[in-house]
């Protein structure tokens, strides 16, 4: 049985193909259009990319599709092509089954937070889903209860707000502070960034902005007027751009610090609730790496999922697995293997040689007999690397496919690769991956996080060694590789630490500011030409850039 799942709200449109319960493929619209979020494509949205590219890659048509599924908060001409036979479910529905199915527990608690979902009626007026808590066990997913807030605009824009949303707060700070827009989803993460920066002192004044109870969070339109008021009258009033930047510093820490409080709360709740031991995490809230963490160190909960794709990219992966297990009737069984999160395509060696081709002779091409060991010692060396292999990632972490890599012990690091590669804030943080073997030896934390959605502490005696993914609070964003996902990936962490003796590198997503992953050959070639980027790796090819370029 082919399964059809298309995914997104008004931004982050995705398509994935399910065959008998199997992820086959699954990409986002903004690797293949080129455009961050998806947003703002206007006509062209209706071309629906990703669906022809998953039903090219397992050489099937949308015809041959037994079931096509979406969730119900999708910008409909996403969906125009498939319009005569789609099947519609909820936008919250689709966030839980996206984390569930795909984790590896038979029974679990499942909690969804995000900034609005699924409408309905309420009173006579336009209400949405904000939270909504589950159990799944091997019959599927049930709702425990649900918290919805009134929409208080006219028409449905990536800016309506929500009562009662977690996911609006965080982006209302975010925005208030100068750094959302409309169309940039990346504010929450930087919000995140910042937030160490930042001191106690708003925190006590934004959690009377709020109720928070069993099970629920209530903020009124007033409540929500007045979080932006108080940034605005505090930006008001400082009197030099440094005060200004302590005070969005000490806004970032109190949304920051909030938001776990909030998380925390549900979660416990949650787990008196179901008793279960263990926890599934899906919505874009879900994306707080940093109040990921906390749950698992400050609720009884002993084990966490949290679905790679967690933003409303992921949905069109949960609403193919609900067609499948819930519409199609099939009783739920984890997999003894552990979800990967690499679905997109691979990428032929003549592809690459293409894609190089047209570069010409500005690149200058070599095929090192031994990849792992020459690459390591280029890091070793201080090269910032672009690293392109096999499958691409689903979500927003690179994972170790379409990634650039440094040296995590040069002090330097950071501000070079913000500066020079990435072009933006030079607060922000970069992540470490470390193969999972040895991940204790380097962090407060034995618990895996292959999707680099957790941030534990550095040991205090190994941030010096890796000051260029140490945090200003001693934290970091970890991921954790493992031979069973990304035997590539170990090997050039080993390679590394044959040479250093750190077998940690530094890992970000492989683009420019505001541009999404590169997902083609062509798209890693091009990113590598416009910035500092000092060497691609393209499968088993080393590319340098040729003198004067």
């Amino acid at each position: 049985m082919r399964i059809l799942g298309l995914g997104g709200s008004h931004h982050d449109f995705a398509a994935c193909l399910v065959e008998d319960g199997r992820i086959v493929s699954a990409v986002e619209e903004e690797r293949l259009t080129r455009v961050k979020i998806a947003f703002g494509l206007g006509p062209r949205l209706q071309q629906c990319r990703a669906a022809d590219y998953v039903l090219e890659q397992a050489g099937t048509t949308a015809e041959d599709a037994d079931l096509v599924i979406a969730n119900d908060f999708l910008n409909r001409v996403y969906a125009l092509r498939y319009r005569d036979r789609i099947e519609w479910i909820g936008h919250h529905l689709s966030h839980a089954a996206s984390t569930f199915y795909t984790s590896p527990f038979e029974r679990s608690a499942v909690l969804v937070l995000d900034g609005r979902g699924s409408e309905l009626e309420h009173n006579g007026e336009r209400h949405g889903e904000t939270i909504t808590f589950y159990e799944g066990d091997t019959q599927g997913l049930g709702v425990l209860s649900g918290v919805h807030g009134r929409v208080t605009t006219a028409q449905r824009r990536l800016d309506d707000t929500y009562e009662n949303s977690v996911g609006w707060m965080y982006e209302a700070v975010s925005k208030s502070i100068g750094f959302l827009t409309v169309g940039s989803m990346g504010a929450p993460g930087k919000t995140m960034g910042l937030a160490p920066f930042g001191t106690p002192r708003y925190v006590k004044a934004l959690a009377e902005l709020y109720h928070l109870g069993e099970g629920e969070f209530r903020q009124t339109v007033e409540q929500q007027a007045a979080v932006t008021a108080l940034i605005a009258d505090e930006l008001a009033r400082a009197g030099s751009e440094q005060a200004a930047e302590e005070i969005r510093a000490d806004f970032a820490y109190a949304v920051q610090t909030n938001t776990e409080r909030i998380m925390i709360e549900l979660a416990r709740w949650l787990h008196h609730t179901t008793g279960s031991k263990n926890l599934c995490l899906a919505g874009g809230v879900a994306l707080n790496s940093v109040a990921n963490y906390k749950i698992l160190e400050q609720t009884p909960f002993e084990e966490l999922h949290v679905f790679p794709a967690a933003g409303d990219n992921g949905t069109a992966i949960g609403a193919a697995l609900h067609g499948h297990y819930a519409l199609g009737g099939n009783p739920w069984e984890p997999s003894p293997d552990r979800f990967s999160p690499y679905l997109g395509r691979e990428y032929s060696a003549e592809e690459m040689a293409a894609a190089l081709a047209g570069a010409g002779q500005r690149v200058k091409v070599e095929r090192p007999d031994d990849l792992f060991a020459h690459v390591a010692r280029e890091l070793a060396g201080g090269s910032v690397v672009g690293w392109f292999q096999g499958r691409s990632e689903i979500g927003p972490r690179a994972l170790g496919n379409r990634s650039i890599f440094a040296d995590p012990r040069d002090p330097g690091m950071k501000d070079r690769i913000n500066a020079k590669v990435k072009h933006r804030e030079a607060f922000r943080p970069f992540a470490p991956v470390v193969p999972a073997t040895r991940q204790a030896e380097f962090f407060d934390s034995e618990t895996p996080a292959p999707y680099m959605l957790l941030v534990p502490q550095v040991r205090a005696d190994k941030r010096s060694v890796i000051p260029a993914v140490t945090h200003v609070d001693g934290s970091a964003r970890l991921q954790t590789a493992a031979a069973d996902l990304n035997p590539r990936l170990c090997d050039l962490l080993t390679a590394f630490d044959r040479i250093t003796g750190v077998p940690v590198l530094l890992n970000t997503s492989f683009n420019d500011n505001e541009e999404p992953i590169v997902e083609t050959p062509e798209d890693a070639v091009r990113c590598f030409l416009s910035t500092d980027l000092d060497l691609l790796v393209l499968g088993d090819l080393v590319v340098r850039k040729a003198v004067g370029t």
